[in-house]
């Protein structure tokens, strides 16, 4: 019972990033953990557990975790500590039908190198094209019949990072998990190679930008104290 309890406790911790994170940096309370989860260990043990065998599972989880050097946040922040960030205004998201996708390809043949900003994107719902506004209207009038959605005056952040990010896991969840607690709303988020492309509304683009900005900067900061 005592190894199906401590199972039983790993995984509900693993189904919760931030009380993982916790537990592997030293912070969590256990006694106040275990009150909390003791509901979710009995439905899935089927039967009662005490408080104290909770606590025992969680202890020894959380020394499991911190050997491993299981910390969420240290190698995404490893990642972001390289990262740059660029913020583009005025950009138009459209969505167009699977069919028009030699439109499109026609339509990055001769828009590559002039706008400022284009992007493309296939989906199961359809091709996604984030491009500047100064060729928006243009690209609407080509796809004219194809479009399925068109959002203005939108707003791009892109994370360039080194290509580490592409075998690391947990950056995507924890820039996610990091405009969520703030209050951020990601419209669109797109990972292509070492670049990430979010797009959000222009009143949360600023607070984005600046609060990445300051994780950016943290996370250099932890870099060099740590070595």
């Amino acid at each position: 019972m005592e190894q199906r309890l401590s199972a039983i406790v790993r995984r509900i911790v693993d189904t919760d990033p931030i009380l993982q994170e916790c537990l592997a940096r030293g912070v969590a309370n256990y006694s106040e953990t275990a009150r909390r989860i003791k509901p979710l260990v009995e439905k899935e043990a089927g039967t009662s557990a005490s408080l104290e065998a909770i606590k025992t599972a969680l202890i020894r989880y959380a020394h499991r975790l911190r050997e491993k050097g299981v910390a969420l946040s240290a190698m995404p922040q490893q990642i972001l500590a390289r990262s740059s960030l660029e913020l583009r205004m005025g950009v138009t998201v459209i969505v167009a039908k699977h069919s028009a996708l030699e439109k499109i390809v026609r339509l990055l043949s001769e828009l590559l190198g002039k706008a400022r900003l284009l992007f493309v994107m296939q989906s199961i719902a359809g091709i996604v094209v984030i491009v500047s506004k100064e060729y928006a209207d243009y690209v609407l009038a080509s796809l004219s019949g194809d479009v399925l959605e068109v959002s203005k005056d939108r707003s791009v952040i892109v994370i360039a990072s080194p290509r580490e990010v592409i075998t690391t896991p947990g950056f995507l969840a924890y820039i996610t998990g990091l405009f969520a607690r703030n209050n951020i709303n990601i419209e669109q988020i797109e990972s292509v190679f070492t670049d990430t492309i979010i797009v959000l509304s222009p009143s949360d683009a600023m607070k984005a930008f600046q609060l990445l900005n300051t994780a950016i900067e943290e996370a250099k900061l932890i870099q060099s104290e740590t070595g």
